[in-house]
Formats: structure tokens, sequence, C-alpha cells
């Protein structure tokens, strides 16, 4: 073990920036990846990064609205860390040579998204805010000389001694190969290959989730899930090209078969109320007739938005003069994996950063363009913890890992009768072995299942929830479940993660940000005060 050294699963903006900044700190690491490194949910990031560097805005501010955004759910210190650090992380990078758009003076163009009370959403490329960063760390990581990475590499699973995480079980060219570390970060992204429809890639199955559980990780919060309201409507297109909520920050409209501006019915902010609010509209006009975007009168629309341009010039709509047929499609995770600010988990030697881990920032509903600063704030305290917890006596047998604190005001959430943590006891499942890994024969033959298991999730775990509906779900992901051929372990982790989010929901018996129980009344607004 003390020749092993972190592992970081997961190629997004949180496990480079994780390597990274290990490396920095003089910390070999190992970054796995299922695909390319480019095959991530932040390289297809549109929208851009929220930090409070302009003028008139303040960290205070940018806590306020996400703390308002995240419907009265979202931990107070999580997004004060959130909102203080991330101006230093956007000011290294820019440091380091990524290169932001400019306005003609040079300073920092700043954008204008939903539930933001001021433009402070910096971009690169127009609308290739992930694609240009996930490019710059990605050539960054690639020659660093403590940083190794292994392309199409799966972890199938997490190895224990009992007590803390200690390496990772991964297949490599169908391989299997056992991987000791002296930490395992998760870093590996969202669910929305679980939903019909979804924007995120094809690689993003919950897989990061289900590792977790299998030891006896703590879950949090993985009921909130959020649809984007503006993915372009394509029947049978999976994942759904994006269409950025910039779009509507610079005057896009949302219109009915009427022609009509139909999210003024739902909150007097219309377009640039929050995305649960926004997607819940598009949804219900969508299923009576068609919601389009109405971005004609953008200027200069093509220069902005270079990105979405040659997406709808490759379905032949042309914005300029053309309505873009909108509905809303499964986008990110806000809970995950319970940590502390730091990225530990409950279970030792194991931490989690990203979308994949529950820090609290995100509360019931992510406010726009906080994912990537979220990657990179957390995956910087993640580092450095790690860094930190090698020179701490004890380190290697867990006597030093600290709990992971319950940070929200637990009374306050106990009054309001929110479900404890989703916890087992540790570990329930029977591990994995090399021998059961090495073949996708029986995954392969599960592709009808797995099809079966986003109809049901779409149906009775989307937007729009009821008590039938999700015990109907509850029954039928078990029945898809006792069908699965014994070494199906891939769709197993698919349907495991299905079955724990319909359950979250079932318990969840409020409607609140992304999750709308229509037997339940909503909650009512948080009070919008600064932090």
């Amino acid at each position: 073990m003390e020749d092993s050294r972190p592992i970081i699963v997961g190629s997004g903006i949180a496990g480079l920036w994780t390597a990274w900044r290990l490396a920095a700190e003089g910390q070999r690491a190992l970054v796995l990846t299922k695909g390319k490194l480019a095959d991530s949910a932040s390289a297809w990031a549109q929208g851009g990064i929220a930090v409070a560097l302009g003028p008139g805005d303040s960290p205070s501010q940018h806590a306020a609205d996400t703390l308002a955004a995240g419907d009265g759910l979202s931990d107070p210190e999580a997004v004060r860390v959130l909102t203080n650090e991330g101006p230093d992380r956007i000011r290294e990078l820019v440091a380091l040579g990524a290169v932001f758009d400019r306005g003609p003076d040079g300073t920092l163009r700043f954008g204008l998204e939903a539930a933001h009370t001021r433009p402070r959403i910096v971009h690169a490329g127009g609308d290739q805010t992930g694609a240009a960063v996930m490019a710059f760390l990605t050539e960054k990581v690639r020659h660093h000389p403590l940083i190794e990475i292994l392309r199409y590499s799966e972890v199938a699973a997490l190895r224990h001694d009992g007590t803390r995480v200690t390496g990772v079980l991964a297949l490599r060219g169908g391989a299997p190969v056992e991987l000791p570390a002296s930490h395992v970060i998760l870093a590996t992204g969202g669910v929305g290959q679980l939903y019909g429809v979804t924007t995120n890639p094809l690689v993003a199955t919950g897989d990061g989730w289900a590792l977790a559980w299998r030891v006896g990780a703590e879950l949090r919060d993985i009921e909130f899930l959020q649809f984007h309201p503006t993915a372009l409507k394509l029947p049978g297109v999976n994942p759904a090209p994006l269409i950025t909520e910039a779009v509507r920050g610079a005057g896009g409209v949302l219109v009915d078969r009427e022609g009509r501006r139909f999210c003024f019915d739902a909150d007097p902010r219309g377009e640039l109320a929050p995305r649960d609010v926004v997607a819940r509209a598009v949804a219900t006009a969508d299923a009576t007739g068609g919601a389009w975007l109405d971005a004609r009168e953008v200027h200069d629309f093509g220069g902005r938005f270079p990105g979405v341009t040659r997406i709808l010039d490759d379905h032949g709509i042309n914005p300029r003069k053309d309505l873009i047929p909108v509905a809303p499609a499964l986008h990110y995770a806000m809970g995950g994996i319970r940590t502390d600010l730091d990225g530990r988990s409950s279970r030792p030697g194991l931490w989690a950063v990203g979308e994949v881990a529950s820090t609290g920032v995100h509360g019931a509903n992510r406010l726009a363009s906080n994912s990537l600063l979220e990657g990179l704030v957390f995956a910087d305290r993640v580092a450095r913890a790690v860094v930190a917890s090698h020179q701490e006596p004890g380190w290697m047998e867990g006597t030093r890992i600290r709990p992971v604190p319950a940070r929200r005001n637990e009374a306050f959430i106990s009054r309001l009768g929110h479900p404890a943590p989703l916890r087992q006891p540790a570990p329930a499942f029977p591990p994995l072995e090399p021998e059961d890994v090495a073949t996708r024969v029986a995954d392969d033959r599960a592709a009808g299942l797995l099809a079966q298991m986003r109809q049901v999730m779409t149906a009775d775990v989307g937007m729009l929830r009821t008590e039938a509906g999700l015990r109907r779900a509850q029954q039928a992901l078990a029945d898809l479940a006792r069908q699965l051929p014994p070494a199906a372990w891939r769709s197993a982790n698919q349907l495991l993660v299905a079955r724990l989010i319909a359950h979250a929901a079932l318990r969840r018996r409020e409607s609140r940000g992304g999750h709308r129980r229509l037997d339940y009344p909503p909650a009512p607004a948080p009070a919008r005060t600064p932090s």
C-alpha cells in the first residue's frame, strides 16, 4: 500500500482538476476513464461557469442566488465555499493559460442565465465552454510526469479491507486487473442514461453511485434530478442535443403552438425562472401541442452560439428564421454520494467529487452553470485533503478519517420530515471477482431489459411523480432485476441505481425543486437572504 497512489475514476472537469492539483502538490495520481478523455458531461457543457467576478457582483450575492435555487435544501456552508473559492479557481485557470471570452476592452465577458440576479457566467468560445476548458485541462494532465491516464478502463468494483477502500477491480482491453490505491476518488458523473431522453453522454450510467453503495457509502438527495428545459426535440435521438440556457439569457423566448409565452403562467420571471419551473412549463406545453424556442431576435446568434448553430444546421433548422422545437431531457443529478466539504465519503478511503457527489451545494435544484464551478472548487479541496491526509499518523488504517458532518440544519430538516441519507449495513453485496467481470455477453443480452428500465424511469420516476407511480416503478424495476443474467454486472448496477432513485423519491413526501409529487403540494418558497 505504501507504493500505491490515489486512483481517480472519471475524466470530467472534477477528475482532471483533482489529478492536476495532486500532481502540482507533488503527488502521483492515476486516472481511469471508461472511454476517451473527452467522453464526459463536462466536455458537453455549453452554458459556461458561474462565478462572482463581474462589476456589482459578489460571492454573497452568488450564494444568495444559489440558496434560492436550491429551494431550502442547500447547505449554506457548502455554498459559501463554492462562491468564495470559485473566483480563485477561475483566476488560476486564466493564469495557467485558459482562454475565456472577453469584451472589446479586454475584460471578461459575463452572461446572464436563469435564476441569476447578475450577469456572472463566463464562457469560452461562446457556447463551447466545456469543450474548451476540458481540452485545456486535458493537455495539462496528459503531459504531466506525475499523472498516468488509462483510457478504456472500466471500474467494476471497489476493493476494501473491511474498514477502508483500498483499490479497484477494473477491466482494460477486456482483461480484469486489480489496482491498489491509497485513496479512490470517484468523479464518474451522472445518471442520465437511466432515462429515455437525456443530454448526458453514453457513459453516464450511474456507475459511481453503484460502486459506492456496494461498499456501504451513504447516498443523499438522489431523488432530486434536473431536467433541462430546452433539449432539441428529435424523436428517437438519445442523447438529445442541448440548446444552452444562455440562449434564453440572450433574449430567446419560449412559445407554445399559438405563439404565446407560456412560462409566465408558471413564474413571473418567465423563461429566466429556475430550471425545474421552466422544465415543467415546457413539458406541459409539449404535451398539449408543442413547445418552441424563438431565438430569431437574438443578436449575432451564430457568433454567440457557434456550437448550437452547427447542431441546428445539421437538422435543417435556421435559428434566424425558424422556431426551434424543444422538450425537457434528464440533465443533472443534484444528490449523490454524501461527502464532507473536502470530498470524504462515509466510507474511509473513498472520496467523491463533481456530479457523482452530494456536497450540499445544489440542494433540491442546481443553479445554472454552478456545475463546472463545483467541479473545480471541490476537486481542489479533495486533492489538497488527500495530500494532507498522507501526513496524518494512522491514515492508512482509517483512524484519522473524519466522519462526514451533518452540516445542514438537521433539526430544521427533521421538522420538515426530510428523509435521512440512504445507508445500508456495509457491505451487503458479495464482492465481484476477476472471473465475474471479463465478458460483455451477459450485458449485451440484457439490453432489452435496460430499455424497459428507461421507459419505467421516464414514465413513473421522471419530472412528475405520484405514490402509485413510484410503487409501480419499484415493482417493475425489481421484476427486471430478477430477469438479469447473473454475469450482467453493468446492467445490475444501472438497475440498482434506478431502484435507489425510485425508493428515495417514494420516501420524500413533498414537492421541492427537482422532485415534484403530484400528490403533495409544493413547499413554500425560501426567503432570499445573502449567506
